[in-house]
């Protein structure tokens, strides 16, 4: 059994668009399948409920990033293949996963090629981080000034897509503050201010922006980004070199591999996890799990 999990929001709509297409290619390879639509953010519960894992052979998320994330722990750790249909107004990850993102000429076209991929199953062993014994993510996660061009970049994500998380770096970088926190690589530990701490599996988020260039999926590695605090005026020239990952040049950034990652602070912390928007108390552990999915590829 084939399990569609189709969010009906994401891409502005363009998700539940897909589904027409998904059906025919099913029913014209005699496939069983079943589709299953999320209500809302945070349906995690619902979604599992219609799923029986003892039949399921594939799980497939159509959406953005974001749901991708919400679903990926229904494949964690689990005997059945995972698959991303894109249909999001940003899917990053898949520019990390083997033969990139091809281009195509209509929405119904990269729709049938990823639906013909899980008819195919190929699948490579995957990555996924943990944080807190709670919640999984398969590309980025972490906290900075990205959390707030974020927040920026929701309203305006109808009008400009993926354009829009751009529009709001750039009012970010006037207006954004670093706060002081404890960072613990591997057991490693500094307290400093930091501008951004992207914990990343993939290379890629906020719409194709290579923030860790060196980032695996199939690594057993998490890569994480740390960017400390600069004047602004510097802080200007960082977010024209992230598009294409030339922003490591900067003595400001490091990069680092390793397995975990903990981060306290004072209070709670908003976390951006693959464009989801999470709350947690200190401390916050990231854990990388190897190989957790059969991602098909």
């Amino acid at each position: 059994m084939i399990y569609f999990i189709i969010n009906p929001a994401a891409g502005s709509g363009k998700a539940k668009e897909a589904t027409p297409v998904i059906e025919r290619l099913m029913q014209a390879r005699g496939a069983e399948y079943s589709v299953v639509f999320t209500h809302s953010p945070g349906d995690f519960a619902h979604v599992a409920g219609q799923i029986d894992f003892d039949k399921a052979k594939t799980i497939a998320c159509v959406g953005g990033d974001g749901t991708v994330q919400e679903y990926v722990g229904l494949a964690a750790q689990r005997d059945v293949n995972f698959a991303i249909i894109p249909a999001g107004s940003a899917n990053d990850l898949l520019h990390s996963a083997p033969g990139g993102v091809p281009k195509f000429r209509a929405f119904e076209e990269k729709i049938a090629f990823y639906t013909n991929k899980i008819l195919d199953g190929r699948t490579i062993p995957a990555d996924v981080v943990e944080v807190n014994d709670e919640l999984y993510f398969f590309n980025i996660g972490g906290t900075g000034i990205d959390i707030e061009v974020l927040k920026g970049a929701l309203p305006l994500k109808k009008i400009f897509g993926g354009a829009a998380y751009f529009i709001s770096l750039i009012k970010n970088a006037v207006i954004y503050r670093t706060e002081e926190m404890t960072l613990t690589v591997d057991g490693e530990s500094e307290t400093g201010e930091f501008l951004l701490l992207a914990i990343s599996n993939g290379a890629y988020y906020g719409g194709n922006m290579k923030i860790a260039p060196s980032a695996v999926i199939d690594d057993g590695l998490i890569t994480l980004c740390k960017i400390t605090k600069m004047p602004r005026l510097r802080l200007m020239t960082l977010f024209p070199l992230v598009k294409s990952g030339r922003h490591t040049v900067l003595k400001e950034v490091s990069m680092h591999n390793c397995e975990e990652v903990k981060l306290e602070y004072q209070g709670k912390k908003t976390i951006n996890v693959d464009g989801n928007l999470y709350e947690f108390e200190s401390p916050l552990a990231f854990r990388i799990i190897k190989s957790a999915v059969r991602l098909v590829v």
